[in-house]
């Protein structure tokens, strides 16, 4: 599978009184990603909530190497770091470029699937697993410990 990429303009609403990118914006930028990339393969918020489960996160952090500013379109890709075995939990990266194809940012993302009912963590639909083991994975891929 290649690498999935969504590029997105930046907005007013993205920026700070510096003029360059809010650290929410990196979040929301890798978010729009994740949700894309999960719409693109049949996975919707609809669905998962019909299938009776959803993704919560965790934990998120930002390395930040080169500023955005307003008007800029930015190229952010999706990359897997980490799943347990069960795939309940995971970890997904998100490399921010510019237009000039230099790493502005690397978003982390932490997470679980959890049963919407109980709100407990619980593993994906064996489809939805299979999906994530196809999605390619970045150097220094690692097996997360199950909760």
């Amino acid at each position: 599978m290649l690498i999935f990429k969504k590029t997105i303009e930046v907005r007013w609403s993205d920026i700070d009184a510096n003029c360059h990118v809010t650290h929410t914006a990196y979040a929301s930028f890798g978010t729009d990603t994740r949700v894309e990339w999960m719409n693109s393969l049949g996975w919707s918020v609809t669905r998962l909530f019909e299938l009776g489960f959803n993704g919560v996160l965790l934990k998120e952090e930002t390395e930040y190497h080169r500023e955005i500013v307003l008007g800029e379109k930015v190229v952010v890709e999706l990359l897997l770091a980490g799943y347990s075995i069960d795939h309940a939990r995971w970890k997904f990266v998100h490399n921010i470029y510019k237009s000039n194809h230099k790493l502005a940012a690397k978003h982390t993302v932490y997470g679980a699937w959890i049963n919407a009912a109980t709100r407990k963590i619980k593993p994906p639909p064996r489809a939805l697993a299979h999906q994530l083991e196809k999605l390619p994975k970045m150097s220094g891929f690692e097996i997360l410990k199950a909760l």
